[in-house]
């Protein structure tokens, strides 16, 4: 299959695709990874906060702490940042 012209919609990085591959491949494993639907999520937090929603709104939007939410836009600042 040739990807050449291939966009591709997620917010994953190359090595984070390569693990949800992976995880779908050993999916019989216990593997301590984060599921892909909470990097997604994780990633929508960070993009909303970003273009100026508040943390407190996007607690409430998403059923977590102030507390929460703001780590996982330090997390998300830091590994967008690699």
């Amino acid at each position: 299959m040739c990807l050449e012209g291939y966009k591709t919609t997620s917010q994953l990085t190359i090595p984070e695709t390569m693990q949800c591959l992976l995880d779908l491949l050993y999916a019989d494993k216990s593997l301590k990874t984060i599921p892909f639907e909470k990097r997604e999520r994780n990633a929508e937090i960070y993009s909303r906060y970003m273009t100026g929603e508040d943390s407190m709104v996007l607690g409430r939007a998403f059923g977590l702490s102030d507390r929460r939410i703001r780590d996982i836009i330090e997390h998300e600042r830091k590994r967008t940042s690699e």
